[in-house]
């Protein structure tokens, strides 16, 4: 539990430190996904430091370009999230080792009904 409070705060604190480095440069910032080049490491196919060092990699690409980091995958899919201004998106797909940018989708469910007795 404590591991997902960090986890969820560190995601906050990305995404606010993120807007307000876009809003001081003028721009609009988004959220999205960055999906790379190397398989995903589903069920030990893929050599998992190759998916690492890819991710490092483009991660500090994107960085440079003013990128902040909100999280990444491996196992599925070989994807990092970042909050980045839309303007830099062009640039973004032209990173060697990416495959697709497409947005962050945030899903939100109803809790489940108490059972009636």
């Amino acid at each position: 539990m404590r591991l997902f409070k960090s986890m969820i705060s560190h995601l906050t604190l990305a995404a606010a430190l993120s807007t307000l480095t876009a809003n001081a440069h003028g721009g609009q910032t988004v959220e999205v996904w960055v999906t790379l080049t190397e398989p995903a490491v589903v069920g030990g196919a893929t050599n998992q430091e190759a998916v690492k060092k890819q991710q490092q990699t483009v991660l500090n690409e994107l960085r440079a370009l003013g990128a902040a980091e909100l999280g990444r995958v491996s196992l599925t899919r070989n994807a990092i999230a970042v909050s980045i201004d839309q303007a830099k998106l062009p640039e973004v797909k032209k990173l060697s080792g990416v495959r697709s940018v497409s947005p962050v989708r945030n899903i939100e469910r109803e809790p489940p009904a108490p059972p009636v007795r």
